[in-house]
C-alpha cells in the first residue's frame, strides 16, 4: 500500500518514503536476512555522525529495522490500525510520546506499542540515538494530516 488519505487521515505502508520524511538520510534495504549480523559492525560502517537506517529482517511475518538518529530526530505521530510494534533501545535516549504521555526511553529499554496508539519518537541528549524497530513492511502508518505533513 501506498500512501492514501481519508476522513483527515493519511495512511502511509511505504517505509523508505516514511524513513525519508522521518529525516533518516541514508537508508540500506537491500541487506536483509543475513544467517548473522553483528549490530556493532553496522554501527561502525555507518557511524555516528548522520542518521541512517539499515534493514536487519524483511519476511512476510515481520521486520526489523536499525536507525540512528540524531537529537532533535525522530518519527512523526503515528498508529498502527492493525499492528503491534516494539523496539530495542541500542544506544542513547528518546522521548517517547503516547497517547499524550511522555516517557524517557533509554539504552536496554525494550517498548511495546499496542495497535491503535499514537505515538511519536523523538531522540533526545547530546548524541545519537540508536534503536532496532520491529514490525512489517506493509504495516499502515496511520498519521492526521498535520502530523504527516510536519
Amino acid at each position: 500500500m501506498k500512501s492514501k488519505e481519508q476522513n483527515g487521515l493519511k495512511a502511509d505502508a511505504d517505509v523508505p518514503n516514511i524513513l525519508k520524511q522521518d529525516g533518516v538520510s541514508h537508508s540500506v534495504f537491500d541487506m536483509a536476512n543475513q544467517e548473522i549480523t553483528h549490530i556493532p559492525d553496522i554501527i561502525e560502517k555507518y557511524g555516528r555522525e548522520t542518521s541512517w537506517s539499515h534493514t536487519l529482517v524483511d519476511t512476510e511475518s515481520n521486520s526489523a529495522t536499525l536507525i540512528c538518529q540524531l537529537p532533535g530526530e525522530g518519527n512523526r505521530r503515528h498508529h498502527h490500525p492493525d499492528w503491534n510494534e516494539w523496539w530495542f533501545i541500542i544506544e542513547g535516549t528518546w522521548e517517547w510520546d503516547i497517547e499524550g504521555e511522555k516517557k524517557v526511553i533509554k539504552q536496554g529499554d525494550l517498548v511495546f506499542m499496542q495497535k491503535n496508539r499514537k505515538h511519536k519518537i523523538t531522540a533526545i541528549g547530546d548524541k545519537v540515538a540508536i534503536r532496532i524497530a520491529v514490525s512489517r513492511y506493509d504495516v499502515a502508518h496511520v498519521y492526521e494530516k498535520e502530523d504527516y505533513e510536519s
